[in-house]
């Protein structure tokens, strides 16, 4: 099954989503508008079964039956197929600005309809008028009336989902960019090392790529020592001190625990090693202290290893010559850096 990226078409499913929602008084929320995108796009048949048989059901979709037909047909391509997850989400994702601006209009034109209505029939309420004709005017009046109003409750409905697509839009964002990042450091995570790295490979064949490892020294002992929370904050200082330094085109990465990762495109062995000195002196010459008993901390220090892409290389080779380097490091008295050709 595919999702369709075209806006155009991802904008009309939504559009025909949030009157039906309104219709069966579904409350508006990020679960429910994605579930009714995904009946309009049809892409899970079984899907549009089960809401037509809820809805006739119930006359509307309980919030148990939605969050249940959400789980069984959509969450589980979390793990069934995450691309397909990733192209839904893009979907609704490039759909929201567009549908927004949609409502924004509709509920400009339909209230200058009403306002224009009221108008043209108080004008005629001000003109002579027969008694054959008032009786008309007075049921035309009333219909208006009713049409009016029940145009203020359909505004009042659609201000309600244009704030819930907004905020839906706010969750997509933050939902891909949790996926991208280490909440603790702010730093991207594994995940998208590999991501920059095959995208860098594909579209620079020839050009220099260097990966530069590191890992602070002891820090089981630190954690032992000074306790996990001043170990979480020691984690923050790096990552801040790696966005600090990581300029132009260097990535700095939360590789996993205390380990880091700087991917250098266009850095050849020699620049990335000098590149992973400087940092490694800075990190070494901060004095850190413990503001709960005022205690002084030594410096923490860091071991380096260095790597540069070969000729067709996959990035677990890579990776893998830069973890004996860094190991070398380790093995020489930490608080160094080794490239790949020194072991």
């Amino acid at each position: 099954m595919n999702f369709l990226e075209n806006s155009e078409q991802a904008a009309d499913y939504l559009r025909q989503a949030v009157p039906t929602m309104v219709k069966y008084n579904i409350v508006p929320n990020p679960l429910n508008y994605t579930l009714w995108y995904s009946y309009y796009s049809r892409v899970f048949p079984l899907l549009n079964k089960e809401l037509d048989e809820t809805i006739q059901r119930y006359g509307t979709c309980p919030p148990s039956s939605s969050q249940s037909l959400f789980l069984e047909h959509i969450e589980r391509l979390d793990g069934d197929n995450k691309e397909q997850l990733a192209s839904f989400q893009k979907s609704l994702s490039n759909v929201m600005g567009t549908l927004s601006e949609s409502i924004d209009l509709t509920s400009q034109q339909t209230t200058s309809y009403s306002e224009a209505l009221k108008s043209n029939l108080l004008e005629l309420d001000e003109q002579g008028i027969t008694e054959t004709v008032a009786p008309v005017l007075d049921k035309l009046n009333q219909n208006a009336n009713a049409i009016c109003n029940a145009n203020e409750e359909f505004q009042g409905k659609l201000q309600a989902a244009q704030a819930e697509i907004d905020f839906l839009k706010q969750e997509l964002e933050n939902s891909r960019k949790e996926a991208k990042t280490d909440p603790l450091t702010g730093l991207y995570n594994r995940r998208m090392l590999e991501s920059i790295y095959n995208q860098f490979v594909t579209e620079n064949v020839n050009d220099d790529l260097s990966l530069v490892i590191m890992d602070i020294d002891k820090f089981k002992l630190f954690n032992d020592t000074h306790g996990h929370l001043l170990g979480d904050q020691i984690l923050k200082f790096v990552g801040q001190l790696l966005q600090k330094e990581c300029k132009e085109a260097i990535t700095p990465i939360r590789f996993g625990g205390e380990e880091f990762a700087l991917l250098c495109p266009n850095y050849d062995l020699k620049q990335a090693q000098e590149f992973a000195e400087t940092v490694r002196v800075k990190l070494s010459s901060v004095l850190f202290h413990n503001k709960r008993t005022g205690e002084s901390i030594p410096p923490v220090t860091a071991s380096f290893g260095v790597a540069t892409k070969q000729k067709a290389d996959l990035l677990t080779q890579v990776i893998d010559r830069a973890d004996k380097a860094l190991y070398a490091a380790k093995n020489a008295g930490r608080n160094q850096v080794k490239a790949s050709f020194d072991v």
